[in-house]
């Protein structure tokens, strides 16, 4: 279950950033420097949170398998 509400609060977190970046993208559109900031942020958030939801799944995994044997 756990794992559950940490990939849906992970997938939530990537939704959000997708909308933020979706509403400065008007802003940032007629600047390049801007408009890379924005895609960089986004993608750099994205990342971060799927390469944290992969680290929440391997220690599950990890004490899991300790726990069994």
């Amino acid at each position: 279950m756990t794992n559950w509400l940490t990939g849906v609060g992970y997938a939530l977190s990537i939704v959000s950033v997708a909308l933020l970046a979706w509403a400065a993208w008007p802003s940032a559109g007629g600047d390049r420097t801007l408009a890379l900031a924005v895609i960089a942020g986004a993608a750099l958030s994205v990342i971060g949170m799927a390469l944290r939801w992969a680290a929440h799944v391997r220690v599950n995994r990890k004490l899991r398998e300790e726990r069994e044997g």
